[in-house]
């Protein structure tokens, strides 16, 4: 699911890459754990997936994190991947969507299924 919400984006972004400048961009995912699925498994998975990308998208300085609910409905959690450019967001999701991905193709599918996902800018405050 991951995947395939990334594609669709990937190309809105393949069209606009040339605007981006020095923000940020992040890519955000609302999921929910499957049953009998601890979030420590999620974090490995999240973890070698955070890897694959920074190792074959030039330039790297992906990061991902995974945000729980301290307040609120603890039954989702969120990833948050970004990126240094939306470039950059576009190269990784053209290599997701890539044969080359097969190793980590399904790494999510039996941990989580998420629902919702959004791409946000980021403007540093003047």
């Amino acid at each position: 699911m991951r995947k395939l919400m990334t594609a669709v984006l990937a190309v809105f972004a393949i069209g606009v890459s040339g605007i981006a400048s020095a923000d940020n961009f992040a890519n955000v995912y609302t999921c929910k754990l499957k049953d009998d699925v601890e979030m420590e498994a999620v974090q490995a998975a999240n973890s070698k997936w955070l890897k694959f990308v920074n190792s074959k998208v030039e330039g790297g300085g992906i990061t991902s994190s995974i945000g729980t609910a301290v307040v609120g409905d603890n039954e989702v959690f969120i990833f948050v991947d970004t990126y240094p450019s939306l470039s950059a967001w576009a190269a990784a999701a053209e290599l997701l969507d890539s044969d080359a991905a097969d190793e980590i193709d399904g790494l999510f599918e039996d941990l989580n299924d998420c629902s919702k996902n959004s791409l946000w800018k980021f403007e540093d405050t003047k």
